[in-house]
């Protein structure tokens, strides 16, 4: 277990010498711990695996309160940089982000603020929470209860969305979160145009209610010069349960990244592998 400066934790499972690394950012209110079992799936193929907790969450030593003041911005300068910069220090192979849920919409802050800190990036049931990227009725979950959890946090100083699975957040991280699922960003700056090259992997499952498929495309698509690969899954469905049983992400990702880290051996995902739809009409 490493503290980082920020009191972010991270969990190493070392891997194959020269190997990529992955980095997993967690999503809202789920601690390293619940990807144990995919780091350790995939460490058995050799790759290196570094597991995160955000400030406050899992075995950070941080105690939220009333005080605690932070937000996206903070855990993408803070957390996630420290993250890779200590990976950086270690590993020579390609750093690949995992972003799930909350992980990956840090991942296009990420890029925005500092471009180019990794290699490549795996959106694993990470969407945008912007109300738009659902359909029909769903659209009404995140257009309401969000701005709603929010306006709960700055009355009491922290949101306590632990009966939801979001654990114990701090009020301003939540107000961001807010603002993106009503505006399609999480600051009131405008979104800088994420046009570099990398390659991308984004997956989705059926029944994710929380990041469906439609999610998922759009928040892929807010990488501009990425060059997408999409894949969908029945099995495991749901927005959580690949990380019980997290061989088939493990497996697509093993798939896919010789298409970048090495010419020679280009990926071949059993799964089709569309192109990403169009923008949904706003």
């Amino acid at each position: 277990m490493i503290t980082l400066p920020n009191s972010a934790v991270a969990h190493w499972f070392s891997g194959k010498p020269g190997a990529a690394t992955l980095v997993v950012l967690p999503a809202l209110g789920v601690d390293a711990r619940y990807y144990q079992r995919f780091a350790e799936v995939a460490q058995a193929q050799g790759f290196h695996v570094l597991t995160l907790d955000y400030r406050g969450q899992g075995d950070s030593p941080l105690a939220l309160s009333r005080a605690t003041r932070f937000g996206y911005a903070d855990l993408i300068t803070g957390d996630l940089t420290e993250a890779i910069a200590w990976v950086r220090e270690r590993e020579t192979g390609p750093l690949i982000l995992v972003g799930h849920s909350l992980g990956g919409q840090l991942t296009a802050g990420l890029e925005s603020l500092t471009p180019g800190q990794f290699d490549g990036l795996v959106l694993v049931a990470a969407g945008t929470p912007h109300w738009r990227a659902f359909n029909g009725r769903a659209r009404m979950v995140p257009l309401v209860l969000p701005t709603v959890f929010a306006g709960v946090a700055r009355v009491q100083g922290v949101f306590d969305g632990r009966r939801f699975g979001f654990g114990r957040q701090s009020a301003k991280l939540i107000g961001d979160w807010a603002r993106m699922t009503r505006t399609g960003w999480w600051s009131r700056e405008p979104r800088l145009a994420l046009n570099r090259d990398f390659p991308l992997l984004a997956i989705s499952f059926d029944g994710d209610t929380l990041a469906p498929a439609s999610s998922v495309d759009a928040l892929a698509r807010l990488f501009e010069g990425a060059a997408p690969t999409r894949v969908h899954f029945g099995e495991p469905a749901g927005h959580t349960a690949w990380l019980k049983r997290p061989d088939t992400v493990t497996e697509a990702i093993a798939r896919w990244i010789p298409s970048f880290a090495s010419p020679t051996s280009p990926a071949s995902l059993a799964t089709p592998q569309p192109e990403l739809p169009n923008q949904p009409r706003q």
